[in-house]
């Protein structure tokens, strides 16, 4: 649907922005975010909003491009590839990681369920495992 997808292109841009009152504005009061890498969920506005702070606080350069966008019905795949230098601290669900003064690129994919031009439930998957090799953390434990 069109106007779904123009949604989210304008949540995207909400995003690279950091323009927060629009990303809590843009999802349900009972939506829910399942962070597949992690296995974290994130609950509502203030989760997404949550997760975004996260985000730009320890990465303030972050960019998100989207690479490619369908949609059926409700339901929108959005693959998008997020880029940024950790020049912050970067907390995690399982803890807090220092500032690495590392770039990070990583390619994603996230499916929306867009009710009532606002996110209903959302599924992010992208490689945690690549994220982490990327800030140095996986050459510091061995693996």
């Amino acid at each position: 649907m069109a106007d779904n997808e123009a949604f989210v292109h304008r949540l995207f841009d909400a995003w690279n922005s950091r323009d927060y009152d629009s990303i809590k504005g843009s999802v349900a009061d009972d939506c829910v975010l399942i962070d597949e890498g992690s296995g974290r969920t994130l609950r509502g506005p203030d989760g997404f909003t949550q997760l975004a702070r996260a985000l730009f606080d320890a990465m303030p350069d972050g960019r998100f491009h989207l690479d490619h966008l369908t949609s059926e019905g409700d339901r929108v795949v959005i693959e998008y590839t997020g880029s940024g230098t950790q020049t912050g601290d970067l907390v995690l669900n399982v803890g807090t990681v220092p500032a690495t003064g590392r770039e990070v690129k990583v390619h994603g994919v996230d499916i929306y369920e867009v009710e009532n031009g606002k996110v209903k439930e959302a599924r992010a998957y992208f490689d945690t495992g690549s994220v982490m090799s990327q800030l140095g953390l996986l050459e510091e434990q061995g693996a």
